[in-house]
C-alpha cells in the first residue's frame, strides 16, 4: 500500500468541476492505496515551496507536484516557477523520495493565453527531465483526445475557460494514471 500526496492549487482542487482528476484517481485506486490532496486555492508554486513541509509530513512514498495555473496569472517570472519546482524536489530528495509524478497544464482555446501555457508547461518538462521525475503530458492527452474525436478543446473546459469540466477531468487522471500505476 502506498502513500500519495498531491500538492497544488485550484486545478487540483476541482475548481469548477464537480468531479476532480483527484475524486477519479482515489476511486481508481480505493482500498488499495491512499491519497492526500493538500492542495489550497489560488496557490502558486511560491506557497508550495514555502508549504512543502506539511508534504513531508505526511511520508509519502509518491508526490505529485501541479502547479502552474496560478503562476501565470499572478504573474510569477518563469525562472520563478522553474526554480520553485527544483527547490520543491530538492526537498522531496532530501528525505530520499525518489517518486515524483508532474502533470502538465491542459491545453486551452484562448490564444491571448495559449503562449503562457505553453511556456509553462515547457518548464514542468524541463524540470521532471532534468530532475529525473515523472511527466505526466496531461496537454498531449488532451490533444490526442481532440483529435481522435474531432471534438472542440471546450468541450473539456468549464465555463471559466481556464479550469477543467469533468471530462477534461477525467483526462488529466488518465494521464497521470499512466505514470502512477508503474509506481505502486
Amino acid at each position: 500500500m502506498s502513500k500519495i500526496v498531491i500538492r497544488g492549487s485550484s486545478i487540483a482542487l476541482g475548481f469548477n468541476s464537480t468531479v476532480s482528476y483527484v475524486d477519479i484517481l482515489r476511486d481508481h485506486l480505493s482500498g488499495n492505496h491512499t491519497i492526500i490532496n493538500i492542495s489550497n486555492m489560488c496557490d502558486s508554486s511560491f506557497q508550495g515551496v514555502w508549504h512543502f513541509e506539511e508534504v513531508l509530513s505526511h511520508k509519502p512514498d509518491i508526490i505529485i507536484i501541479h502547479f502552474g495555473m496560478e503562476d501565470i496569472f499572478r504573474p510569477v517570472y518563469k525562472s520563478e516557477f522553474k526554480e520553485n519546482l527544483v527547490r520543491m524536489v530538492q526537498k522531496a530528495r532530501s528525505v530520499s523520495i525518489e517518486k515524483i509524478i508532474f502533470p502538465t497544464l491542459h491545453i486551452i482555446d484562448d490564444q491571448n493565453l495559449l503562449e503562457a501555457f505553453e511556456i509553462y508547461t515547457r518548464l514542468i518538462r524541463e524540470v521532471a527531465f532534468d530532475l529525473y521525475c515523472h511527466l505526466a503530458t496531461v496537454h498531449l492527452e488532451w490533444m490526442n483526445y481532440c483529435y481522435v474525436t474531432g471534438n472542440p478543446v471546450t468541450t473539456l473546459l468549464s465555463y471559466d475557460p481556464c479550469y477543467p469540466n469533468e471530462r477534461g477531468h477525467a483526462l488529466i487522471a488518465s494521464s497521470i494514471k499512466k505514470k502512477l500505476l508503474p509506481l505502486l
